[in-house]
């Protein structure tokens, strides 16, 4: 199994504020997050339905990702996007994956 952690936090955008939600979400992670031990990678995606956005990010360790959520600028963040949105997180290790017409595959 992949020891790369994958974090998901897909939010529901207050009405008329998801390109907000995006944006604060976006300018997090150039800031703060990419900056953070471990971050290998990260991406804003913004639904067509004009209220969801999700926020993908993978990191070397669950471990990386409880520090970074220790960091006191990760509450003034939060406080900034709950003012946006209601959300829900989850965190795990990729099984399968599809990339440039190669398959990467382990066990669950």
């Amino acid at each position: 199994m992949s020891t790369t952690v994958t974090l998901i936090n897909v939010f529901t955008a207050k009405p008329g504020k998801q390109q907000e939600l995006a944006k604060t979400l976006a300018e997090g992670t150039r800031s703060f997050f990419s900056k953070q031990p471990g971050s290998l990678s990260s991406s804003v995606v913004v639904g067509g339905d004009g209220s969801k956005v999700a926020n993908i990010s993978q990191w070397r360790s669950a471990d990386d990702i409880a520090a970074f959520r220790s960091d006191p600028r990760f509450a003034d963040y939060m406080k900034s996007v709950v003012e946006l949105a209601a959300g829900e997180s989850m965190m795990g290790h990729t099984t399968y994956s599809h990339t440039g017409g190669v398959e990467n595959q382990e066990d669950a």
